[in-house]
């Protein structure tokens, strides 16, 4: 019932200065929360400052929807940061970024409502990151998919044969901090407790949950609390990371099933499956590369990622027009060649 009401208060119209994605974005958006469920209208400002014509039917929307998720979880805005493994986690120096904790929030909503429509997004987050939006806590067993380096040590620590107090160790940690890099205490003055074979299996816990749950818990929270306004928990409570990175981001990158796209493809201006035309696009389709049919659906479809459900699901369908040659009867001839591009209406 809040779905339907939420999509019966009308379109959301915004202007999206191309040079300004993210601010705009936020601007217009930001106030939004769980009212983003509506239809986002675009209307794009190009960086001359010159509005862009056309009209948004849903390409315009996916197009800024794909950009701005492009832009700002890139580790040069400083609001997330890559691991070794070149996944997404939150970025513990955010603070340095203005209204970080609005963003945050922000971010999460604009991944819920790509969800939400049903929009793949290229964002190949943290599997400990992940377990967070599904309202879990991270423990030990998740520190490899944040810092491997940091794991090995601290189970080097635990199975460790000699004496512990030759390792020097105090229940403090320097912080990832920019800078001068703070010392952070795990416990209560912790700087003068020295790690021993008594309390080492704590100390190795308290590092695990610093770096997973404590150095990002503000920026995890406000990031959680915007995609429940979109997606609430209840809906995820069968899910596992693995499957809510495929909800998210879908399987095998840009490639797709060439097949299910042909099935679903309506035609139109005289065109037909059984079309010598179209018989040849479908071919040269089927030789295309991952990365070929990914950049095939962007241009069609202004999102380079199938939908989730298959094609039967793409709204609207994919389409195939035939369009009037702009060839006179002796270009036809003369058998002068057609100087025209295909193009793309989304």
């Amino acid at each position: 019932q809040e779905d339907r009401a939420s999509q019966e208060e009308g379109e959301v119209g915004v202007r999206i200065r191309r040079g300004k994605l993210v601010s705009d974005a936020f601007a217009a958006l930001g106030p939004l929360r769980s009212h983003l469920k509506r239809t986002v209208k675009v209307h794009f400002v190009n960086e001359g400052g010159v509005d862009e014509s056309g009209i948004d039917m849903g390409g315009l929307y996916k197009e800024f929807l794909t950009s701005f998720i492009q832009l700002a979880f890139s580790p040069d805005y400083g609001l997330f940061k890559f691991s070794e493994d070149r996944q997404l986690y939150p970025n513990p120096n955010s603070h340095l970024v203005p209204d970080h904790l609005l963003l945050f929030a922000f971010l999460g909503r604009m991944v819920g409502k790509a969800m939400y429509d049903g929009i793949q997004v290229d964002l190949p987050f943290c599997p400990f990151f992940l377990s967070k939006l599904l309202g879990k806590h991270n423990y030990l067993d998740e520190l490899p998919s944040l810092d491997k380096a940091l794991h090995r040590n601290l189970m080097y620590l635990k199975n460790y044969d000699g004496p512990v107090a030759d390792l020097s160790l105090f229940f403090s940690v320097q912080a990832e901090e920019e800078g001068a890099g703070e010392e952070r205490e795990l416990i209560a003055g912790g700087r003068e407790v020295a790690v021993t074979e008594e309390n080492r299996l704590q100390f190795v816990l308290l590092v695990a949950d610093f770096r997973l749950n404590q150095q990002i818990k503000a920026q995890s929270s406000a990031f959680l609390q915007g995609f429940q306004d979109l997606i609430p928990l209840s809906s995820l409570r069968f899910f596992n990371p693995s499957e809510l990175q495929i909800l998210i981001s879908g399987e095998n990158g840009g490639d797709f099933s060439v097949e299910d796209l042909r099935r679903h493809t309506v035609y139109s201006g005289g065109y037909s499956d059984s079309d010598s035309v179209c018989k040849r696009f479908w071919k040269v389709v089927a030789e295309f590369s991952p990365e070929q049919k990914s950049l095939l659906l962007k241009f069609v479809t202004s999102c380079p990622r199938p939908p989730l459900l298959g094609f039967g699901s793409l709204h609207p369908p994919f389409c195939i027009h035939k369009v009037r040659s702009d060839r006179s009867f002796f270009d036809h001839l003369a058998r002068k060649e057609e100087e025209r591009l295909p193009t793309a209406s989304t």
